[in-house]
């Protein structure tokens, strides 16, 4: 155009400063279609330094070459754009692409024209965020001077703003990918090149993490203390796993890095900067750098905003790492646990060029050994017998805790046998000052054996069952795995599976056994026996399934199922006055609802508890002080107390003194060769005697013979059960006796 432009220049310019070369320069845009604005623009501001940065010009001559220039430029702070060039609205038409195509918010536009009449509309200003319009007859050097200063301090304001937008998005961004990151190490050079990236700091940095938190936290009590250097790059690498503590003298950002942790407070000086993180939980950290040269006061709150973040992420990755250390490790023992074994294991036997053996070793009676001295000890010993399996096994096998007191070994080719095994391990250990030997049970499988499989779960699973075997047969000893073992462990659980369908269905029923007085052979009561009658499998005898029960746990519920029928046997036979007898589990008397459970079934039947007797083992009075309450709780109530198979296991007269029992039932085991063994008949003599002097009521079991019964008649005896008088019987004919 053709427009004056009058009073560019009020003084001469000024000398340019060399040194300002390396600082980096405002770009400033021409954009006119007229040469001689471009010449006065340049000339009116040269050497002007704003804002200690001097100004840079960078031309164009009409709206299309603008955008270009705009576009190659996008670091422009100010534009002084002409409106009237190609066509009377190229430099709007241009403004408008300058905020929706290039979507530059921050680039403030200094509208210049000759001609009035062609001002925008004040809503394009608005709109567009023009910085300020000028005529060009207006603009003398002073007035440019001003424009352009006002302009580049609303860029700046902007900039930082934008920057700080930018630097916010990508703390987000990279504080998302840093959650990913769950192991330490993973997360801690995560954090270093992620600094790097958002903050170009170059290379040398550091980041040092607390091995505990400072809060009293169980889960950490054991880790060591000190602030370690858990990622490094570039000159730092060689303190990596190292406490910065120990390397602080000599070392000036080692001491600064110090201070940051002693003061809780970030630390910046000209070479070094040291950023403090801390966590909720009391974990504590610092990011050392020693380049802070590129670093603005801005820089420094969006890193130590950033390192909030990044101490977030860092309690995460310190839990998660302790959670991957327990999942796969025994705390107490430092070896591996089940879980930790069979992963291992895997690739143990990956590597084997021969066959394996796995052992499980059992301590022998541990539970009364914490029973009796406690649980530190206990703990003791535990960590003492892992330190001799590792001696003897652990230069080239894998052990691993996988039970409370049960190790596993899994080894190459060893052929020592699993009584070999538990002989060998089981050495005197000095515990306390004392010297203790454990007795140990062994449970062995082989990789080479027929019925085995090369998978460590599966050995596993076949060295448990060797060990149930050698626990039940032969304790102290050892077993080989054997196939039939397997068998027998499927077995069991189908019968287990079918059982608790048989409840569902009631295909378990009573039979009842009458006792008879041996004198009259008159029915003087029963005792109530389970039968189950499988719609596939026909009749299943007791023996087949009662062991499995009580191994199941579903002893409780068998034992109130056998209470609910006898209660609908005597409803069902109202004129029956013989009582009836129910066996009740060692191990239901341990459980603290029994005593009420029961009595709760009688009072939902309205059954009188004088028309039952209760019979139990001799285990039940061995196994707990709260069973031996429990049973005292019953009879309180009013139930009968019957002793059954006394003699057949650990018996101890000094029951019939103590316990609250009304009737003794003598095992079978008694008269096998009474008949034939006169000690054996004198030995039974004595204890119907004794029995007798207690006045307890007395009953023969197993009782098969004439003569057995004509010999318990000399004694004295008068009640007996067995098959010389009646099988059990159904119900409905059981109780027709007792009318005979």
């Amino acid at each position: 155009m053709s427009d004056d432009f009058i009073s560019l220049l009020d003084d001469e310019p000024e000398n340019i400063d060399d040194s300002r070369s390396q600082v980096e320069p405002w770009v400033i845009g021409i954009i006119d279609d007229e040469p001689s604005v471009h010449a006065a623009t340049e000339l009116a501001l040269r050497g002007v330094t704003l804002y200690d940065r001097p100004l840079k010009f960078v031309k164009a001559y009409s709206a299309k070459e603008g955008f270009e220039l705009i576009k190659d430029n996008p670091n422009m702070a100010v534009v002084l754009l002409d409106v009237v060039m190609e066509t009377s609205d190229a430099g709007l038409l241009l403004v408008d692409r300058i905020r929706s195509e290039l979507e530059n918010q921050v680039l403030q536009i200094v509208l210049r024209t000759g001609q009035a009449g062609y001002a925008p509309e004040e809503d394009v200003i608005v709109k567009y965020e023009i910085n300020s319009y000028k005529t060009k007859s207006e603009l003398t050097r002073q007035k440019l001077f001003t424009a352009v200063a006002t302009a580049l301090r609303s860029f700046q304001q902007l900039e930082t703003i934008e920057n700080s937008r930018n630097g916010l998005r990508s703390i987000i961004k990279a504080s998302a990918m840093l959650m990913q990151e769950r192991a330490v190490y993973e997360f801690s050079s995560g954090v270093l090149e992620q600094i790097d990236a958002l903050f170009d700091l170059g290379a040398n940095s550091m980041f040092c993490v607390s091995q505990r938190p400072s809060m009293e936290n169980q889960l950490f009590k054991q880790g060591p203390q000190g602030y370690y250097v858990v990622a490094a790059n570039t000159k730092y690498k060689d303190y990596y796993g190292k406490d910065i503590t120990t390397l602080r003298a000599g070392l000036d950002e080692m001491e600064l890095a110090c201070k940051a942790l002693e003061e809780k407070k970030h630390q910046f000086n000209d070479d070094y900067g040291c950023v403090y993180l801390s966590t909720p939980a009391g974990w504590e950290g610092v990011i050392a750098t020693d380049n802070t040269e590129g670093l603005t006061t801005a820089d420094q709150e969006l890193l130590q905003l950033f390192c909030m973040n990044v101490a977030l992420g860092l309690e995460n990755a310190k839990y998660f790492s302790y959670l991957n250390q327990a999942a796969f490790n025994d705390e107490l023992t430092g070896l591996h646990n089940r879980t930790g074994f069979i992963q291992e294991g895997m690739h143990y036997l990956a590597r084997a060029d021969k066959s394996c053996s796995l052992y499980l070793i059992d301590i022998d009676y541990f539970h009364e050994i914490i029973t009796s001295l406690g649980y530190e000890f206990g703990n003791t010993i535990l960590n003492k017998f892992a330190d001799v399996i590792k001696e003897l096994y652990g230069h080239n096998a894998l052990v691993a805790r996988i039970h409370a007191d049960v190790f596993a070994v899994l080894t190459y080719s060893d052929t020592k046998s699993a009584h070999e095994v538990a002989v060998q391990c089981s050495r005197p250990m000095l515990v306390d000052g004392q010297s203790i030997r454990l007795g140990l049970t062994v449970g062995l499988c082989r990789s080479d054996m027929p019925c085995s499989t090369n998978d460590v779960a599966n050995m596993l699973r076949q060295a448990e069952l060797a060990l149930h075997v050698a626990k039940t047969t032969k304790r102290g000893s050892g077993q080989n795995f054997d196939e039939s073992y397997e068998v027998e462990s499927r077995k069991s659980m189908t019968i287990l599976s079918d059982l608790r369908l048989g409840f569902e269905k009631k295909e378990l029923f009573l039979v009842l056994q009458p006792k008879v007085d041996m004198k009259t052979a008159k029915v003087v009561g029963y005792e109530s026996l389970i039968r189950w009658r499988h719609p596939e499998k026909g009749m299943i005898p007791p023996g087949a399934f009662l062991t499995s029960v009580e191994k199941s746990g579903m002893y409780y519920d068998l034992d109130m199922y056998v209470a609910n029928h006898v209660c609908e046997i005597v409803n069902a036979n109202p004129d029956l006055s013989l009582p009836i007898s129910f066996n009740v589990s060692a191990n239901s008397l341990n459980h603290e609802a029994f005593v009420g459970d029961l009595i709760e079934v009688f009072n939902k039947h309205k059954v009188s508890v004088d028309k039952v007797q209760v019979e139990i083992t001799e285990n039940a009075l061995i196994h707990s002080d709260q069973s031996i309450l429990r049973l005292q709780s019953l009879s309180d109530h009013g139930f009968v107390i019957c002793l059954d198979d006394f003699g057949a296991g650990f018996s101890s007269l000094g029951y019939l003194l103590n316990m609250p029992l009304d009737v003794i039932k003598i095992d079978r085991i008694f008269l096998a060769d009474i008949v034939s063994n006169t000690r054996s008949y004198a030995l039974l003599k004595g204890i119907v005697s004794i029995i007798k002097e207690l006045d307890k009521q007395i009953v023969v079991e197993g009782v098969e013979t004439e003569e057995q019964r004509v010999l318990l008649q000399q004694i004295g005896l008068v009640e007996a059960q067995g098959f010389l008088f009646h099988r059990p019987l159904p119900v409905d004919e059981a109780v027709a006796l007792a009318s005979k």
